[in-house]
């Protein structure tokens, strides 16, 4: 009689969730999906974030499931929603592999260029053979670093220039950056082990403005941002952006409530244009509208609306493991995950495309407790199953 009972529980609760669903497709929005509601449940319940917007469509542009959890601001009280401003970090790092495999299909770069070819200062980087703190023996590289090491984290550098680590991450802009990147040397040969970080963004950035001539946010304002419609996306979010920010947030000492973080990684105020420069590595700002927009050119093998942005065998590196020997399953500035391809970010963003199916999955939270990645992988697989059910 008790298994008898829960399956006529389980039989309402599904019938309430397709009529709840019906509902809200009258009403001209997505439906929720419990099933995602269900699994992101015990993260909000435990304090471990604040709010989420997940988002599961097809590359037709439909999006089949829209959930927004929880709240932007607990101490206002203020609901999640579209209209807040995420710090999506890492996920910064797409637009450098894309900026490059941009010159690729007009011929101004290769991907095994060495770097040195447009930097030549850069030339003069050492392997730091042996270390302790008594002594490094530097030795010359076995083989020049090239634009693919930079992308794929497989170049010797440290994640981030000891310039940065002295005066903040985007307190210089990246010609000096590029530059101080000889003061530190490579940690082993190129191409020889995998480590993540920003410094090789930061590079691949700089060379994007040395061959097209524009600087790197100009560069991706008039070849993404504008023809993409992402008009929220930027790295100096603005007085009016900065009030609509979703407040990252994890559990406090006793796990009773909330504490809020901040953005440590950028220095505030974020709108200083004069003092701030690119983060290429993790420096932007954007909305779920914005994500969505890039979202739709991936999973269009680089197309959308009419407009080619980059052509089918550059979306196929980026979709193709890059880190050679080494045997990690990244890419050039993006993430290889389960078939899916995309990048997260630092509090959890993420923004992920499935080529076989077309699915493209946008988790937007600000989570600073760590169990983002638990979270987002969760979502993932839930999105998965839901978008084949569909």
């Amino acid at each position: 009689m008790k298994r008898y009972r829960q399956h006529l529980l389980a039989a309402a609760l599904s019938a309430a969730c397709v009529l709840a669903a019906a509902k809200v497709s009258a009403d001209g929005q997505p439906p929720a999906s419990p099933e995602v509601a269900a699994a992101m449940g015990p993260y909000l319940d435990g304090f471990k974030f604040a709010g989420v917007i997940a988002i599961i469509a097809d590359k037709e542009g439909r999006v089949r499931y829209k959930n927004l959890l929880g709240y932007a601001d607990v101490g206002e009280q203020k609901p999640i929603s579209e209209e807040n401003v995420f710090w999506i970090a890492s996920m910064t790092k797409m637009f450098a592999g894309a900026s490059i495999m941009m010159l690729v299909d007009e011929g101004k770069v290769s991907l095994d260029d060495p770097v040195a070819k447009f930097i030549p200062q850069l030339g003069r980087w050492q392997v730091a053979a042996e270390s302790d703190r008594g002594h490094t023996l530097l030795k010359a590289p076995e083989r020049p670093v090239t634009i693919r090491h930079l992308l794929s984290h497989t170049s010797g550098l440290t994640g981030s220039a000891e310039v940065q680590r002295e005066t903040g991450s985007d307190s210089t802009p990246l010609r000096m950056r590029a530059l101080a990147s000889v003061t530190g040397p490579l940690q082993w040969q190129p191409g020889d082990k995998y480590q993540y970080g920003n410094q090789g963004m930061n590079i691949a950035a700089r060379v994007v403005e040395i061959v097209s001539g524009l600087s790197y946010e100009d560069f991706l304002q008039q070849r993404f941002f504008d023809p993409l419609r992402m008009t929220e996306t930027t790295f100096w979010p603005n007085a009016e952006q900065i009030a609509r920010l979703a407040h990252p947030y994890g559990p406090n000492k006793d796990k009773t409530g909330y504490a809020k973080g901040k953005v440590g990684h950028l220095t505030a105020p974020f709108s200083d244009r004069q003092r701030r420069f690119p983060e290429a590595g993790g420096g932007l700002f954007s909305t779920t509208h914005d994500i969505f927009r890039y979202g739709l050119m991936l999973a269009n093998d680089g197309e959308l609306d009419g407009k080619r942005y980059l052509s089918p065998s550059a979306m196929a590196e980026l979709r193709k493991e890059q880190t050679g020997a080494t045997g990690v399953n990244y890419s050039l500035g993006y993430h290889l995950r389960n078939g899916m391809f995309g990048h997260d970010g630092a509090f959890g963003t993420d923004l992920s495309v499935n080529p076989q199916t077309g699915m493209i999955a946008i988790f937007m939270v600000q989570c600073t407790s760590g169990d983002q990645w638990a979270a987002r992988d969760l979502f993932l697989k839930t999105a998965a199953e839901v978008f084949d059910k569909n």
